[in-house]
């Protein structure tokens, strides 16, 4: 499939089935062998649809969600906004936080629009976004094997400042790195 534009948009409450999708099509595409088949078969599409429904309709404090649509159709989402101090456990899970520093807590683009702009469209309006509310730094992260973000990440300026975390929600526990820079 490619496509020709990209719009990045606030989502809908339309757009929560469509966001399911493409976070669990994504989450199994990126993550298999790295999270349990087991976990990643087991993701419900429903529910989702109704995590993203709520998300959409009662975002947390400044935190903001955007959406990709190319072709017509939602093909990505990103979720941003303040630093926060991250679940698991790790060396150094909180970088300087303070009101100067965001963070960008998702981006996921469904697998049939990789490399077709569609998270670059969505990364940009994020940075930009981050930047017109007064963010100075940012930082994200990223599951430590996953070379095609990592690739995409660090192309974009976002470099690996030696953060680590252990990301106990999951079993067997995902190990991340953090990727931050200068906005």
């Amino acid at each position: 499939m490619t496509s020709s534009t990209v719009l990045v948009r606030p989502p809908v409450e339309g757009d929560a089935p469509r966001l399911a999708d493409t976070h669990i099509s994504a989450w199994r595409a990126a993550y298999r062998g790295v999270m349990s088949d087991e976990y990643l078969d087991g993701l419900d599409l429903q529910a989702y649809g109704r995590g993203w429904r709520r998300n959409i309709l009662e975002p947390g404090p400044g935190i903001f969600h955007l959406v990709a649509q190319s072709g017509g159709e939602v093909a990505g989402f990103c979720i941003f906004g303040p630093a926060e101090r991250t679940a698991g456990s790790g060396s150094d899970t909180t970088p300087e936080t303070g009101s100067a520093t965001g963070q960008l807590y998702a981006i996921n683009v469904h697998p049939d629009f990789w490399a077709q702009g569609v998270g670059s469209a969505l990364f940009a309006a994020a940075e930009d976004k981050l930047t017109s509310l007064g963010y100075s730094r940012a930082f994200l992260w990223v599951e430590a094997t996953n070379r095609r973000a990592i690739d995409f990440y660090t192309k974009r300026g976002w470099l690996d400042d030696g953060g680590t975390l252990q990301d106990t929600r999951f079993d067997p526990p995902v190990s991340e790195r953090r990727h931050s820079r200068n906005l």
